[in-house]
């Protein structure tokens, strides 16, 4: 299979699983848990979301098992997206709402690297650690393949 057509492939199945996350996380969340005044159960909530999440990189990387590294590309991704703001961003554009101004929910993840020194993470710079995961992984999808090309040209011209 073509590299372009196996980059295409993962690049699909990364969009449309974030998309379901993000989905899962409006419908279960937000319907039923804040709805209901449910967030005394955010742990047991937050185990089955994770899970989800592990499903779908599990359901991901078998189906790209042919792709080789795309595989964990693909997982990486998902990965980082998922707890790095992307899947938050989306949470808010899928449902139509403005992010809030402040998400002090986010200031215990590891993968919002772009934060204030002190206080809660705000919108801006919730989607500026967005911005640089995106930039950060389709930098990978685009010039991974011709700097490992380039990689293993030198080693073999060492050789």
């Amino acid at each position: 299979m073509p590299l372009t057509t196996v980059r295409r492939r993962t690049l699909l199945a990364l969009i449309l699983a974030l998309g379901f996350y993000a989905l899962s996380d409006i419908l279960l969340w937000q319907r039923i848990f804040e709805a209901h005044g449910l967030s005394a159960f955010d742990p047991e909530y937050q185990t089955g979301h994770i899970a989800i999440l592990v499903g779908m990189m599990a359901v991901g990387a078998i189906l790209l098992l042919d792709s080789g590294w795309w595989a964990l590309w693909y997982q990486g991704a998902l990965y980082t997206f998922a707890f790095g703001g992307v899947e938050d961003v989306l949470y808010y554009w899928l449902d139509g709402r403005a992010i809030p101004g402040l998400l002090p929910w986010l200031d215990r993840s590891r993968l919002i690297f772009v934060r204030p020194l002190a206080g809660d993470v705000t919108n801006v710079e919730l989607l500026a650690s967005a911005a640089l995961w995106v930039t950060l992984w389709l930098s990978v999808l685009a010039l991974g393949p011709g700097l490992l090309r380039l990689l293993v040209a030198r080693q073999l011209s060492r050789a």
